[in-house]
């Protein structure tokens, strides 16, 4: 799937926190890129960027749902700064779709921030795609 179907099929959600003062480009700055809609059994990406941190930050993610609390995953960060992708993997689920809420964390001894969002996640589906040798057959006519 190409990068504007992709973008097009889920909204990103844009989780944003900056410095009470953005003129200080010192202060630590946070965003955090995650779909809105996630797809059961096949990789997602939640993609971090964390500028001028001053202190090493625990970063979490997880995917509280009415079945279970899933962790999706924990990355220490010890870089002033970074930008970083993870892949996650959700397990299948068992209706089609739920809604869920994803909460991401990220700690440190004086920084602690926590932002709680809500999430689609869908059974990925498959498709079977069946190409014949000719468009139309006769009654009587084998495939192939």
């Amino acid at each position: 799937m190409g990068k504007d179907k992709l973008l097009h099929l889920c909204l990103v959600l844009l989780l944003v926190l900056f410095s009470a003062n953005d003129s200080d480009s010192a202060e630590p700055h946070y965003m955090v890129l995650v779909p809105s809609l996630l797809h059961t059994v096949t990789p997602e990406k939640a993609c971090l960027l964390l500028s001028h941190l001053n202190e090493t930050v625990t970063i979490s993610a997880s995917l509280e749902s009415l079945r279970e609390n899933r962790s999706l995953f924990t990355d220490l960060v010890v870089e002033k700064d970074l930008f970083h992708c993870i892949s996650f993997t959700l397990p299948r689920i068992l209706s089609s779709s739920e809604v869920g809420f994803l909460t991401i964390q990220i700690k440190g001894p004086t920084q602690d921030f926590r932002k709680k969002n809500t999430v689609l996640v869908k059974n990925a589906q498959s498709l079977v795609f069946v190409q014949t040798d000719k468009p139309i057959y006769k009654p009587g006519q084998t495939g192939m």
